[in-house]
């Protein structure tokens, strides 16, 4: 939620934001924090690493309102191993309440209001009945050029078919139709790359209203150690889900074109989300540590020599700037929006959906460790040159630019 918090702390520091109305926010010292650490389990351990991900630090208490009776739900469904389909549900009555809540208490009030994808359509009809701005900030590519690129690989790929394909399958229509109908109705649209930009400009947004404001990296470590041992196997890591979205069976096909054997390992951080008969476990040099908490991906950066990130659809993909922070060069495609941060300096960008590419990119790495490790230098400037304080800035400008351009006239305070 970096990416949320540090939108509406922007707003909070030009003296624009009268609320920020979330569904959850969990507090990691508070009681509910406290009685789960006193309750160890397995189950509670995955709640409270879930609930981490909701902790609101960025954003002024005060301003902060909370509905959570439906995100409890849907983590309680998910942390209980419900299945997707259940979990799916209640994300979609939760997101269509919210947005309806929104509408009804805190719309008639604002002079803007600034929603995420599918959570914003009855928000956007109340605004404008209301003659309030409505600036929608899209993180994902078009849906449906994903769609198109899920069903070609399906076919390309039989064993990605899910038992739960045709539940999702059919809720695309109407799904989609609602993201239309939001892009429509807005007055300013944020992307956060020029890949997530183009990508919605192709399917029919106004390009008068669509602003690019990229994603930022967070804290960068201090500086890079200089005693690392060149010597040692190759250590490979993935972070976030392990999905086809991501492409991570073409990163396993790599990894066999590969044939690094003991030369190599690759660690996977993340959720396995592909179906069972299409992952391989007994790969040599495969790894699978699941979901982890964000301080033990930290120093899975911190330890790794390069960051594989294969990704088919991403509209930026914060953990590269993530590793870049942590001094880790980065491999990842043409089709993830923080490829707009990747140099020959400090990583390698390779076509999508290309095993043999990634795999010879990795043989590169191999080949070349104190090159590989001169990357590290470079990748840590490149954190340092985008930090979430340039995102507020950059985002401020875009929404005054926006607005303006629709016809209203926003006062933002440069001061603060």
């Amino acid at each position: 939620m970096d990416h949320a918090q540090n939108a509406a702390l922007a707003l909070a520091e030009a003296g624009a934001l009268q609320a920020f109305v979330t569904t959850l926010a969990y507090r990691p010292e508070g009681a509910f924090a406290s009685l789960l650490a006193r309750v160890p389990s397995k189950w509670t351990t995955r709640l409270a690493q879930q609930l981490a991900r909701r902790a609101i630090e960025q954003v002024p208490s005060h301003l902060v309102r909370c509905h959570p009776m439906w995100e409890w739900l849907r983590t309680a469904a998910s942390t209980a191993g419900m299945g997707p389909v259940m979990t799916d549900r209640i994300w979609d009555r939760m997101s269509r309440n919210f947005d309806a809540l929104v509408a009804r208490r805190y719309v008639p009030r604002a002079q803007a209001v600034k929603a995420f994808e599918y959570t914003a359509l009855a928000s956007f009809e109340r605004a404008r009945a209301e003659g309030v701005a409505r600036i929608l900030h899209l993180p994902s590519l078009d849906s449906l050029q994903f769609e198109r690129i899920q069903r070609r690989e399906k076919r390309a790929w039989p064993e990605l078919v899910g038992e739960n394909d045709a539940y999702f399958d059919g809720k695309f229509d109407s799904r989609y139709e609602r993201r239309r109908r939001e892009i429509a109705l807005a007055d300013v649209i944020i992307a956060n790359s020029s890949l997530t930009a183009r990508s919605h400009i192709a399917a029919g947004a106004d390009p008068t209203k669509v602003f690019v404001v990229p994603l930022a990296a967070p804290p960068p470590i201090g500086g890079i150690a200089s005693n690392a041992d060149r010597e040692r196997p190759l250590k490979v890591i993935w972070a976030g889900p392990f999905s086809l979205r991501k492409g991570a069976h073409y990163l396993l096909e790599a990894w066999r074109l590969l044939r690094a054997g003991h030369h190599a390992s690759l660690h996977i951080y993340g959720q396995p989300l592909l179906p069972p008969r299409a992952r391989v476990s007994e790969t040599e040099g495969l790894m699978f540590h699941g979901s982890v908490p964000r301080p033990v991906l930290f120093d899975a950066y911190r330890s790794a020599d390069i960051l594989v990130f294969p990704s088919l659809s991403d509209g930026f993909g914060m953990v590269v700037a993530e590793a870049m922070a942590h001094g880790l060069p980065v491999i990842t495609t043409d089709q993830a929006g923080a490829a707009d941060l990747v140099t020959a300096d400090n990583g390698r960008i390779v076509p999508a959906a290309n095993p043999q590419a990634i795999a010879e990119a990795l043989q590169w790495c191999l080949d070349n460790r104190d090159g590989l490790f001169a990357m590290r230098f470079h990748a840590l400037e490149t954190a340092r040159g985008r930090q979430w304080q340039d995102f507020r800035r950059d985002l401020i400008e875009a929404m005054e630019k926006g607005l303006r351009r629709a016809g209203y006239r926003p006062t933002f305070n440069r001061a603060a």
